[in-house]
C-alpha cells in the first residue's frame, strides 16, 4: 500500500512554485511507496496482488505480528485436515467393513443356531427311534412301546422272568433264545451227550419200550376210568400256551364216564386258570372241580366227563382266552362201559349168585339160572 503524501496549498508567487515542487516531491515519494503490479522498481509485487479478485498469489511467506509464517501454518493445517479427512474416510471404510463383518457373523451365528437346532431335533428323533426299538427290561410282554404307541415290528425287550430276549414279529412276542429253564435242560443234555448217543443206537428198543409204557398207561386209565395230566405253560412263537404232559396245546379226546385230573401246580401256570367250554362257546362247569390256585402247590382241575348230555368241547385260559388251548372231542369206550360202577355192581351180583349156586347143587338148572340172573 502507498504512504499518503502530504501536499501544500498552492499560492501565488515564488512560494507557489516552492509549494508545487514540494507537492511533486511528496507525490513522488507516495508513488515510490506504492506497490508496482507491473514489476517496476522499487516496490514490485511481481503481479502477485490481484486487485480485481482481492487475492494474493505466489506468496512464499506471510508472517503475522508474532512472527509466525501463516502461509506455512495454513499449509500444515490443510495437510493435517486432509490427513484427518483421509483417516476419517479410512475409519469410515473400516467401520463399514466391521459392520459388514458383524452382519456376516450374525448371519453365521444364526445359521449355526439353526444347524444346532436341527442337530438337536435329529438327535431327539434318533433317540426316540432307538427307544421305540429297544424297550429295556420288563417282567412281562408289553402291549405298547415306551411312549405308549403301537409296537414296531422288530422291537426288542429283555424278559426278566425267564432271562430271555424277545422280539415283536408284528403280531406276537417271540423268544430270541432259550429260556433259563430250557438252557438248563440243554446244558443237562450236553452233559450226557455220550449217553444220548448210546440211546440213539438202540432207538428201536427205546421206542418199543416207550410205546409199551404208553399202552400200559392207557390201559390203566381205561380200567380205573381216571387219568392224571401234568399241565405247564410254554411260549410258542411268542404266544403262551398250555402243554399237557409236555405236548404243546394238543387237541385232546376225553372218554365219556372217565374222570381227568389236570395238575396245574407248576409255577409256569400261575396267572393262567384252566377252564372248559361247550360247543356253543359257553363256560362248561358240569362235573368240573377247581382245587387251589393255578401255579400253587397241590392245585388241580378235575373234570368228570358225563356219559350223556352236553360235553366239553374246548379247554382254554379263563384270563387269556382260547389261544392258549385247543379243542376237545369225546368218545365212548367199551372198556369204560365194562368198568362203569353199575356194570361192575351187576357183575358182582352175578358172581355172588354163582357162589350161591355152587352151594345149592341139588337145584335144577332152571332154578340155578334164575338165581344166577338175580331171581
Amino acid at each position: 500500500m502507498a504512504k499518503r503524501p502530504t501536499v501544500s496549498s498552492i499560492t501565488s508567487g515564488h512560494a507557489s512554485i516552492t509549494a508545487l515542487n514540494a507537492n511533486f516531491t511528496a507525490l513522488k515519494e507516495g508513488f515510490d511507496n506504492t506497490l508496482s503490479r507491473d514489476g517496476s522498481s522499487p516496490n514490485t509485487m511481481s503481479a502477485d496482488l490481484d486487485l480485481n479478485g482481492n487475492d494474493i498469489t505466489n506468496v512464499a511467506t506471510i508472517t503475522n505480528a508474532s512472527g509466525v509464517d501463516v502461509v506455512a501454518a495454513a499449509a500444515a493445517s490443510a495437510t493435517a485436515a486432509a490427513a484427518s479427512q483421509t483417516a476419517a474416510a479410512s475409519s469410515a471404510t473400516a467401520a463399514s467393513s466391521s459392520q459388514t463383518a458383524a452382519a456376516s457373523s450374525a448371519t453365521g451365528a444364526a445359521s449355526s443356531a439353526t444347524g444346532a437346532a436341527s442337530s438337536a431335533t435329529s438327535a431327539a428323533t434318533s433317540l426316540d427311534t432307538f427307544d421305540d426299538r429297544f424297550l429295556g427290561a420288563k417282567s412281562s410282554n408289553p402291549t405298547v412301546d415306551n411312549d405308549g404307541d403301537a409296537l414296531a415290528t422288530g422291537a426288542l425287550y429283555f424278559n426278566t422272568s425267564d432271562n430271555n430276549m424277545r422280539v415283536w414279529n408284528g403280531s406276537a412276542w417271540q423268544a430270541v433264545g432259550p429260556t433259563s429253564t430250557e438252557q438248563t435242560n440243554i446244558n443237562t443234555v450236553a452233559g450226557i451227550a455220550a449217553n444220548v448217543t448210546t440211546v440213539a443206537g438202540i432207538d428201536s428198543a427205546v421206542t418199543t419200550t416207550a410205546q409199551s409204557v404208553a399202552i400200559l398207561n392207557s390201559l390203566n386209565a381205561m380200567f380205573t376210568a381216571a387219568e392224571n395230566i401234568a399241565v405247564t405253560v410254554v411260549n410258542d412263537g411268542g404266544q403262551d400256551k398250555f402243554a399237557f404232559n409236555g405236548v404243546t396245546a394238543p387237541a385232546i379226546t376225553l372218554v365219556k364216564g372217565f374222570t381227568y385230573t389236570f395238575d396245574v401246580s407248576a409255577g409256569t401256570v400261575s396267572g393262567h386258570p384252566l377252564g372248559f367250554k361247550d360247543s356253543g362257546g359257553s363256560a362248561y362247569t358240569t362235573g368240573v372241580t377247581v382245587n387251589g390256585t393255578a401255579g400253587s402247590s397241590g392245585a388241580n382241575v378235575v373234570i368228570a366227563v358225563p356219559t350223556t348230555g352236553t360235553m366239553p368241547a374246548r379247554y382254554y385260559c379263563t384270563t387269556h382266552g382260547n389261544a392258549m388251548g385247543n379243542t376237545i372231542a369225546t368218545q365212548t369206550n367199551d372198556i369204560a362201559t365194562v368198568a362203569d360202577s353199575t356194570t361192575i355192581n351187576n357183575i358182582n351180583t352175578v358172581v355172588n349168585n354163582l357162589s350161591t349156586i355152587s352151594t345149592k347143587a341139588t337145584l335144577d338148572d332152571a332154578t340155578a339160572l334164575a338165581i344166577a340172573l338175580g331171581g
